[in-house]
């Protein structure tokens, strides 16, 4: 298990069963109908996470999660383990984010990132800063993490759509050694650059380009390959993180979630009863064999 898998484990059978079923060597034999009834139990939940991660079902708590990539929801599997003859399944997400949206993060300060991140740059007085990419979603983006509440106003989009518009192009690497360990190589990408959203532009689109998401607006770019047509842009504002940075760069921490513990809870409501049913037909066809009746 690695340090960021989240679990959900369902397991067949209990205490008497497992003895029996070790003593006569064949679970599978004695309870086929146990053991059908926790497979169906396993893929449902999995389907269940699969949906609170995708945002097609709402989590007990209301919120509906909001996707980027889908990484997380893809990264959502069962696997089936046999310890000492029963049988049980694991529904699980090795995705990196998956403990975050599980038990949130605390508050803690960026800057900190700036004396362990190769990608850290030096100036010229000394001090260690770091460039550091927001991207924004277009109307309607389904974004979770660091995306989530990132789409832009509807109006900035149609401003970029319009056919004068330049969008920015990456035209190559440059490589240099970190500020940390010159021998470690960093890689810088070097830009072509196009347009850029002025504060003359927020205000314009009816914003401010001084407070809220106006001002988080200014200086936003559209980058995309040159053969990839404006539609597959990616939209970013660039800041600069310094330890001379005094407000800002405290990130909040994220809220848990607990998708799992969801998937846990309704488990634990639909599990006992289902099971029980299967575990009286094992039984009522183990009583039919000891008679003779097949």
């Amino acid at each position: 298990m690695r340090d960021y898998e989240v679990r959900v484990t369902l397991g067949f059978p209990g205490v008497l069963e497992a003895l029996l079923a070790e003593a006569m060597g064949d679970v599978a034999s004695l309870f086929p109908n146990s053991l059908r009834a926790l497979s169906a139990l396993a893929e449902a939940a999995q389907r269940r996470w699969v949906a609170y991660a995708s945002g097609a079902l709402p989590l007990p708590s209301g919120h509906v999660m909001r996707r980027h990539t889908g990484q997380y929801a893809e990264s959502i599997q069962i696997a089936v383990e046999t310890p000492a003859g029963a049988v049980r399944y694991v529904i699980y997400s090795d995705d990196p984010k998956a403990p975050a949206l599980e038990w949130g993060t605390p508050a803690w300060d960026m800057r900190q990132v700036l004396h362990r991140s190769h990608k850290a740059r030096r100036a010229k007085d000394g001090h260690l800063y770091l460039i550091v990419p927001f991207r924004w979603g277009t109307p309607g983006t389904l974004a979770v993490g660091a995306y989530a509440g990132r789409e832009m106003p509807e109006p900035v989009y149609t401003w970029w759509l319009a056919p004068e518009r330049e969008s920015s192009f990456i035209v190559g690497e440059r490589e240099e050694p970190s500020v940390h360990d010159p021998s470690v190589r960093v890689k810088r990408l070097v830009y072509q650059w196009g347009d850029r959203l002025t504060p003359r532009d927020v205000a314009e689109l009816g914003l401010d380009p001084n407070e809220g998401v106006g001002k988080r607006l200014v200086g936003m770019v559209r980058i995309r390959n040159p053969e990839d047509p404006p539609l597959l842009s990616a939209y970013l504002t660039f800041r600069t993180l310094s330890e001379r940075s005094k407000e800002g760069w405290v990130h909040p921490g994220t809220p848990a979630l607990g998708v799992a513990q969801a998937v846990y809870d309704w488990l634990r409501g639909v599990y006992p009863q289902m099971m029980e049913r299967a575990l009286q037909a094992d039984v009522e066809r183990l009583k039919r064999k000891a008679r003779g009746e097949g």
